[in-house]
């Protein structure tokens, strides 16, 4: 199991692997039969 990508404003531990492209991240769901959870807000 490779390492998992961090969070791309915090250190959440390697809680998730996150990915920041919406192609990239439902490939990744795909292969593994997972889901997608999206992260949505704005930045201050």
């Amino acid at each position: 199991m490779s390492t998992p990508r961090p969070h791309p404003h915090f250190n959440d531990k390697g809680t998730l692997d996150w990915h920041t492209r919406w192609q990239d991240a439902l490939a990744t769901a795909k292969a593994s039969g997972k889901h997608v959870f999206i992260e949505f807000g704005r930045e201050a």
